[in-house]
């Protein structure tokens, strides 16, 4: 092997290291993980409630716990789809691209450990793409709802 080939060789593997590390950062910067002192379903009814009083509503939820059932998998988990009309028209007016992201998704699960957990990506992380200061306030916003939230149903 020549010294070019070597430096090309090193040099890919750098770039790739960088990238991989990129995406590690990306997905600890972004995702929350709260861990609940409640049983799932009182964690799920607690959720529902808050969101109600947080002024926003629950627009759809995936069961994906029952449909991990088809396959053998016993577990519990719904993701939810969460979030307030008013606010979205407020982003969706920007980029309506922004619907591959909200409403929001909090995914309540139990883990391995047989704790309850209440996890989402953080609003200004993943809206962040769009390079719109205005979306980027929106989303700043939401992740002090979901910020404030999750600790109180946690609780």
């Amino acid at each position: 092997m020549n010294q070019s080939s070597f430096l090309r060789g090193v040099t890919l593997l750098a770039a790739l290291f960088a990238a991989f590390a990129a995406t590690t950062a990306f997905a600890q910067e972004a995702r929350v993980s709260v861990p609940s002192s409640k049983s799932f379903d009182q964690t799920v009814e607690a959720f529902k409630m808050a969101v109600s009083k947080g002024g926003m509503m629950v627009m759809s939820t995936v069961d994906q716990g029952n449909m991990m059932k088809m396959t053998g998998l016993d577990m519990k988990g719904t993701l939810f789809l969460v979030g307030n009309p008013n606010g979205g028209k407020q982003v969706f007016e920007k980029d309506p691209a922004a619907g591959l992201y909200l409403p929001l998704r909090v995914y309540i699960y139990l883990g391995s450990n047989s704790k309850t957990y209440l996890s989402y990506d953080k609003p200004s992380v993943v809206l962040k793409p769009f390079n719109n200061s205005s979306i980027d306030q929106t989303a700043g916003m939401l992740d002090q709802k979901l910020d404030m939230l999750t600790p109180m149903v946690a609780q």
